[in-house]
C-alpha cells in the first residue's frame, strides 16, 4: 500500500525545443526534497521493516522505529490530512479523542457503495496501523482501548443487510504493535 514516496524521473518534453536550462537553485530545491522523501520513507536510518503480525491478519501494522511520544498533543487537521492523502475521506470526530490511542475511520474516496472502509490508529500523533475491512464501525475508545465492530457477512446476504452476529475487537497499542483482542480475522466481514 503506498506507504512511502514514490519518486519518478521525469524527462523534459523532446522535439524542437530546446531543454530548459536547470539551475544551481533547482537541483538544491531538488536535492532537499529528495532528502526529505528519503527520510519520511524510513531509509535514512536503521528501521523495522513493515509487519503484519501473524495472529492479526486483518491489521497494516507500522513499528519502524521507537515508539511514539504519548504526550504530543493530538493535531486532529494533520490526522485528517494524512488521511485523506492515502485516499480514504475521514469521518470527523464528533468530539475530542482522549489519547494517547484514538482512532479515526475513513471511507476509500469515490467509493460507490461505501463497502471499503479503514480505521486508522494514532499513537500521539504517530500513525501506527489500521484495520481494513468492507463495513465496519468505531463503538468506543476511551484513549488506551478502541473497540471496532465488523458486521457479518453469510453466503446469500445482500450488501445491505449482514445477518450474522457483528464481531467486536478490542484494539491496544503495545508500544511497538496494535493487539487485537480477539484478532481480527483475514477476511472481517464474512464467517
Amino acid at each position: 500500500m503506498g506507504d512511502r514516496p514514490v519518486l519518478t524521473a521525469v524527462r523534459p518534453p523532446t522535439g524542437g525545443t530546446a531543454a530548459p536550462r536547470w539551475g544551481a537553485p533547482l537541483r538544491s530545491a531538488l536535492a532537499v526534497l529528495l532528502v526529505a522523501a528519503l527520510g519520511t520513507a524510513g531509509c535514512g536510518g536503521a528501521s523495522t521493516p513493515d509487519t503484519v503480525p501473524s495472529d492479526l491478519p486483518g491489521f497494516t501494522v507500522r513499528t519502524a522505529g521507537p515508539a511514539p511520544d504519548p504526550s504530543q498533543p493530538f493535531d486532529l487537521a494533520s490526522a485528517l490530512e494524512l488521511i485523506e492523502r492515502r485516499t480514504y475521506t475521514p469521518y470527523v470526530p464528533k468530539g475530542p479523542l482522549r489519547g494517547p490511542l484514538r482512532a479515526i475511520q475513513g471511507m476509500c474516496t469515490g467509493s460507490a457503495n461505501g463497502r471499503c472502509q479503514e480505521v486508522f490508529f494514532f499513537y500521539g500523533q504517530r500513525l501506527v496501523g489500521s484495520v481494513h475491512a468492507g463495513v465496519m464501525s468505531i463503538v468506543s475508545q476511551d484513549g488506551t482501548t478502541v473497540v471496532i465492530e465488523l458486521p457479518q457477512y453469510r453466503p446469500g446476504d445482500p450488501g445491505c443487510c449482514p445477518s450474522g452476529k457483528p464481531s467486536r475487537h478490542a484494539v491496544r497499542f503495545d508500544g511497538s504493535m496494535l493487539r487485537a483482542d480477539p484478532p481480527v480475522p483475514e477476511n472481517p466481514n464474512n464467517y
